[in-house]
């Protein structure tokens, strides 16, 4: 799935993690709440993380499944447009680091565990 922003670019849903959730519940809730469609976490496929003077920036894409009825996906407040892509039509579309998605979703992925030290408050 992919969502075109309000500045016309192509992505994937997604946005910042609050403190008080975990990465799967962030993506979950972002999914949600821009496309109204429940989803499946199943694996990391890319993680990079990106450091400047001003900012700390990580990217993480993460293989999910949608969960029921996902055919009526639409466009949360933040989204100009939400569609289903053909894997080629993403990699296309979604530049990222000139990844290749195809590559990525076929293979293993990247071991991702959530160890929460810090009490949930």
């Amino acid at each position: 799935m992919a969502v075109r922003k309000r500045d016309l670019t192509w992505g994937f849903p997604g946005g910042s993690v609050e403190s008080d959730e975990t990465m799967e519940d962030t993506l979950k809730n972002k999914v949600k709440d821009q496309t109204n469609v429940d989803i499946r976490i199943d694996s990391l496929l890319f993680c990079k993380e990106r450091r400047t003077e001003w900012e700390h920036v990580c990217t993480f894409v993460f293989k999910a499944s949608a969960k029921g009825d996902f055919q009526n996906i639409r466009s949360g407040d933040s989204i100009f447009r939400a569609k289903w892509l053909s894997i080629p039509s993403a990699d296309d579309l979604i530049k990222l680091d000139n990844l290749v998605l195809n590559k990525l979703i076929f293979e293993q992925g990247v071991l991702y565990e959530n160890r929460n030290e810090f009490p949930v408050r």
